[in-house]
């Protein structure tokens, strides 16, 4: 029973799909529309929840091949440890979780989710074979997930959301690409056209240092440029940020030099605690 829930775990991502789903937090804080126990952030955040363990499963189960050709021993179906059938049950009724959550939310909001969802799911199924759809459409997911942070409350996308929403675009293009690095070999066996397959993986990392130096640069901006008033000449938040912008710098060092399959995986790692702590860094720049 332990072996299996640990299988799960792992075809979950629990970690990604956790903070996935903590995105509508920090957004609805971000944006000034979380002023208190509000539920609709519980249901936003458990809709955002079940989206995320339905696309991880789904995409577990289509690209069971390419994952085996790729060795990734990490993947519970590769190993052998669930079935596909297991993994696709507990991935309808994640999909149905959150589409009936939907209900609770107001129209705009749902409408998000009720059109986001199925066009995720369906993307798994081979859309993401097309060059750079791939990469963009994990992009737009951060920005889906920001939006519905912002429309929770009042229906309105701020401001303040299209800058959260633009960094989160262009920080999982970097990341995502980065990742093909190390998946270039199943991929292109498969027929997937990454970035690397075409171009090589030095190319490959090229772009993705240049999409991670650009959130390097972003990231500080609301010190210097109105962007919000809680953190315009805010010291503080200019302190905290560095932090991640600095470690963003050695991961971007790093993978500029080594694209080894498993240089590369170490650095995924790296960027995606990185990830988090700038969404903390923004969240105590905020709050102080």
């Amino acid at each position: 029973m332990i072996y299996t829930v640990r299988a799960f775990v792992r075809l979950f991502r629990l970690d990604r799909a956790l903070s996935a789903s903590f995105g509508v937090i920090f957004t609805g804080l971000f944006v000034g529309d979380l002023v208190g126990l509000q539920p609709e952030y519980l249901v936003a955040f458990l809709v955002v929840l079940f989206s995320a363990l339905a696309n991880f499963g789904f995409n577990d189960y289509c690209d069971l091949e390419v994952d085996r050709s790729n060795h990734r021993l990490d993947r519970p179906l590769v190993q052998g440890s669930l079935t596909k059938g297991a993994v696709l049950v507990v991935t309808g009724a994640s999909t149905l979780l959150a589409l009936g959550l939907t209900l609770f939310l107001n129209p705009t909001a749902r409408l998000l989710v009720l059109v986001g969802l199925p066009v995720s799911l369906f993307y798994h199924v081979g859309v993401k074979r097309v060059f750079l759809l791939k990469n963009a459409f994990i992009g737009l997911t951060n920005v889906g997930i920001v939006l519905l942070g912002s429309l929770v409350s009042d229906a309105v996308v701020e401001p303040v959301a299209v800058y959260i929403a633009a960094i989160g675009f262009f920080v999982a293009l970097s990341y995502e690409i980065m990742l093909d690095i190390a998946d270039v070999q199943g991929d292109s066996a498969h027929g997937i056209d990454t970035i690397p397959a075409r171009f090589g993986v030095k190319a490959a990392s090229w772009v993705s240092v240049i999409l991670g130096l650009g959130a390097v640069i972003v990231d500080p901006l609301p010190y210097f440029v109105m962007v919000d008033p809680r953190l315009h000449g805010d010291a503080l938040f200019l302190l905290l940020i560095l932090v991640p912008v600095i470690l963003r710098l050695s991961i971007s060092i790093s993978l500029y030099r080594d694209q080894s399959r498993e240089n590369v995986l170490r650095l995924k790692k790296r960027a995606f605690r990185n990830l988090q702590l700038g969404c903390l860094c923004f969240l105590v720049g905020i709050l102080y």
